[in-house]
C-alpha cells in the first residue's frame, strides 16, 4: 500500500535539496570567479591574441 504522507514528505525533501544544492553551487561559482578575476589582475605573461586570416575583398 502506498503512503501519501511519505510521498509528500519525500517530494518536499527532494525540492529543498535541489534548492540547497543550487545555492551551494552558485556560491562556489561566485567564489571561483572572484579568485580567477583577481589572478588576472596580476601582471605577467600577456594574453594571447586570436589569430585571424585577412578577409579577401570580392569585386
Amino acid at each position: 500500500m502506498k503512503n501519501p504522507a511519505l510521498s509528500l514528505w519525500l517530494s518536499s525533501f527532494n525540492w529543498w535539496m535541489g534548492h540547497a544544492t543550487h545555492a551551494v553551487r552558485r556560491q562556489q561559482r561566485v567564489a571561483l570567479n572572484e579568485m580567477t578575476t583577481s589572478m588576472k589582475a596580476v601582471p605577467g605573461k600577456p594574453k594571447r591574441k586570436r589569430w585571424r586570416t585577412a578577409r579577401r575583398k570580392t569585386v
